[in-house]
Parts: structure tokens; sequence; C-alpha cells
């Protein structure tokens, strides 16, 4: 990589899901990106790697602290190899597109050299596991301090989150009409419910219900459309999920209705989730809690609170956004109320949507 060839403005970033390439980066993160991958991809010792990337640091970052530079960037890189949450193979050297790693380290350069340290260390949890958290955001601080004091400054953008709780009605935020069926639904939308419903079906049948929902959310996160080289577990989300509903199971004030995994129709309970979960994405909290106060008391809805955040988070970080709807949860009861009874074969048997919708019988609060 040749310095004076390669300080050119960043192309315009576009927006959506697909990898951002060389060519949408400034000088500051090709430096960073291209030192990375050789630096990683290298399979002698430290001292040859740093070797290796040390003609372009002295060029872009001069000769005055070279050696404390390889040292900040060598730790960053080691932490970052040992310790990366995303099992996702390394980018060559030549591949033009960025993958979703080392976007973050190029996001928590950014905000450390903008001053938004508390975003930084909140990518850097993202990004790696606690072993090598420390060091990865010691060695960022570092080295962001050094670029910026070269003049090399790396774009920062806000983080989408925030965003989205400014934009109003505009863009994700526009409030949808209810939607009276899963039909109806958006993809994000059904995968929640879809991951709601495996747990309850696992849970009533004894089984791993937090098995199923992560096994659910990593199919749902490493789908077609995710970012290219980005595996995501769904280890979060499912764990977040399985919080929630644990807490429902204990405390719930009345049955909440929850459909069996094929049904085509969507019960209000089933809403009231997608309502709160859409709210907590946008930091909004009332609304979520009016939704799941509905069958949790006053203290248990302060326990699951954090749970149900930690989904919405969890969904966020995956570029998984629910609408807002102007739900008719009425609506949705009535039509939920049940018909005449299904029977087959003798006349006793009731239909299995039948057995997943009966809640009237009073019993101990569980999910029906």
């Amino acid at each position: 990589m040749d310095s004076a060839l390669s300080a050119f403005p960043a192309l315009p970033r576009p927006r959506g899901t697909a990898p951002r390439s060389v060519a949408n980066l400034a000088f500051a993160e090709i430096l960073v990106i291209w030192a990375l991958r050789r630096y990683t991809n290298c399979r002698l010792g430290r001292e040859a790697r740093t070797a290796i990337i040390a003609p372009e640091f002295s060029r872009a970052l001069g000769l005055a602290r070279l050696e404390e530079n390889l040292t900040t960037f060598a730790d960053l890189a080691d932490c970052l190899a040992k310790a990366a949450r995303l099992p996702q193979a390394l980018s060559a050297v030549e591949d033009d597109r960025i993958n979703a790693s080392e976007e973050a380290v190029l996001s928590t350069l950014a905000a450390f050299q903008h001053g938004e340290d508390a975003q930084a260390e909140a990518l850097g949890e993202w990004c790696l596991l606690p072993a090598g958290r420390a060091g990865f955001i010691a060695g960022a601080r570092r080295l962001a301090l050094s670029l910026r004091e070269a003049g090399h400054v790396i774009p920062y953008e806000m983080p989408r989150r925030r965003r989205l709780a400014l934009e109003g009605e505009t863009g994700s935020d526009r409030t949808l009409p209810s939607a009276a069926d899963i039909a109806g639904l958006q993809p994000v939308e059904r995968g929640l419910v879809t991951a709601l419903r495996l747990w309850v079906a696992a849970f009533r049948q004894q089984e791993d219900s937090l098995a199923a929902a992560r096994h659910h959310f990593e199919r749902q996160f490493n789908s077609s459309e995710a970012l290219w080289g980005d595996r995501r577990s769904g280890g979060d989300a499912g764990l977040s999920l399985h919080a929630v509903l644990r807490n429902t199971t204990l405390a719930a004030t009345r049955p909440v209705d929850v459909r069996c995994p094929n049904c085509p129709g969507l019960s209000p309970d089933e809403a009231r989730l997608l309502d709160a979960v859409a709210w907590l994405q946008r930091d909004i909290g009332e609304p979520a809690q009016a939704a799941l106060s509905d069958w949790l008391p006053p203290a248990a809805l302060r326990l699951t609170m954090s749970a149900a955040r930690g989904l919405a988070h969890s969904l966020l970080a995956a570029e998984e956004i629910l609408p807002l709807r102007d739900w008719d949860f009425a609506a949705l009861g009535a039509a939920a109320e049940p018909g005449p009874a299904v029977t087959a074969g003798t006349g006793t048997e009731q239909s299995e949507e039948a057995q997943w919708q009966d809640s009237r019988t009073p019993a101990t609060p569980t999910l029906h």
C-alpha cells in the first residue's frame, strides 16, 4: 500500500446490509484495515509481523513514536484475534470487502477520536469476549489518539439505535397499521414470534426451551440476507427471550396466549411482545412496560424489563429492527375467541390448535 496514492477521500457510504468496500473508506480506515490483515494473516512471530507494517506506520504516523505505535497496534490485533466474538475467517489482504469485525474496530477507533468513550467501550463489549476486552480497549484508545495527532481522523456516525429514537415518524419509525395475522407481519416480526412459539412448544414438551430459542435466532441472524462474513450467534437473544418467558411462567397473573408454531393467526399477547420489543429498540420504556404489564405484576415487570431490553438490543445489533405498529389488541382478542369445539375421529379429541387456544379454565399462570 502506498500512502501517497491511497490518501483519497472516501466515496459516499452506501446504506443497507451489503458490506462496505475499500472504495468507501477514508485513508485512516484503509491504513488500519490493511495493517490488521497483514498482521493477522502473517504466520511469523510478533516481531516479524510488526516489521511488515512498520514502513507504512512510519510514513503515516511518523518516526518519533513508531515503536510505541507498533506495540499498541500489535496489542489490539492480538486481543482481537484471541477473543473476537464473531467466529468468522480472517479476510484476505486483497479482499475489497470489509467484514463485521473490521467495521467494529473502525467504529471503536472513530468513537474514541470523537470523545465518545462510552460508545467505544460498548462496541468493545459487543465485539470481544471478556478475556481480551480490556487490552483491546486500551490499545484502541492509544491508537485512536496517535492517528488523530497525525491528522488521520476516522469518520464517525452516531449509533443507529440513537438515530431511530430521534427520527420521529420517518423511515424505520413510521407507525404501521395493526397486523391481523402472521402473514401481515414483516420478516423480523415473524422471526420473533416464531422464536416465542418454539420456546413455548419446547417448554410444554419438557425439552430444552433455551436451546430452541438460541438455535432459531442463530438461523435467523445468519440467513441469506445477513452481512457477508458475519456469523452471528443467537445466544444473547435466546437467553434474553428465555428470561422474559421464564419470568412469565413463574409470575403471570393470567394465562398468556401463545399459539402453536404453525398457526397462521396472531394472538394479542404475541403482538404485545412485539410492541414491547419495538419500543425498547428505540429506548422508550413506558409503552413497553404497559404492554408487558398486561400479564406481569409490578415486581416481576421490573425484573423482566432488563431481559426485554437485552432482547431488543440483541435484535438491533443483528440489524433486526421491529417496526412500530398501531396495534388493535381488541380486534386480535376477538379473533382469538374459540369457536365451537373441534372434534376428530371419535368426536372426543380436540384439534391441536384448539388445545393451544383454550385458556378459559382457571389454572396456575402459565403459557398457553
